[in-house]
């Protein structure tokens, strides 16, 4: 397997989804507990670093310490304002894919987000013509 540094784009466009959108209330208190307000900037900011970081670990657990070889150590939290779910869903997708190297994956924010993403597939099927026409059991 192989890992490597996501982009800035792919952690900003995961942290302003959790932060903005419709269900926003529930996965707020969730990273709450984990100690991330995303009511503010500087816990949005605080989430980004955590996951850039954990991102870092997990490559560099693989690689023996070269996560820069990837791309510059220099992570920035940028709001995205346009996201679909399945963009955001593929984003956190190829990020906790990215951390499953060492012991990232043990972490309360790696679970967290990774049951977050049943949670945004589950509701991506459930708005899907075919899973309203299909029947019970």
């Amino acid at each position: 397997m192989s890992a490597f540094i996501v982009e800035d784009k792919t952690i900003n466009t995961i942290v302003t989804f959790f932060s903005s959108n419709r269900d926003s209330n529930w996965y707020k208190r969730k990273f709450k507990e984990l100690g991330f307000d995303l009511e503010t900037i500087a816990g949005k900011e605080k989430l980004g670093s955590a996951m850039f970081e954990l991102n870092i670990k997990a490559v560099t657990q693989r690689y023996s310490g070269r996560a820069e070889d990837f791309r510059p150590l220099n992570y920035k939290f940028k709001f995205q304002p346009h996201y679909i779910r399945a963009t955001v869903l593929k984003a956190l997708q190829c990020w906790l894919y990215q951390c499953t190297e060492g012991d990232a994956f043990e972490t309360d924010l790696f679970k967290t987000l990774d049951h977050f993403k049943g949670e945004i597939a589950c509701d991506i099927v459930r708005n899907m013509k075919e899973y309203e026409t299909a029947s019970w059991g």
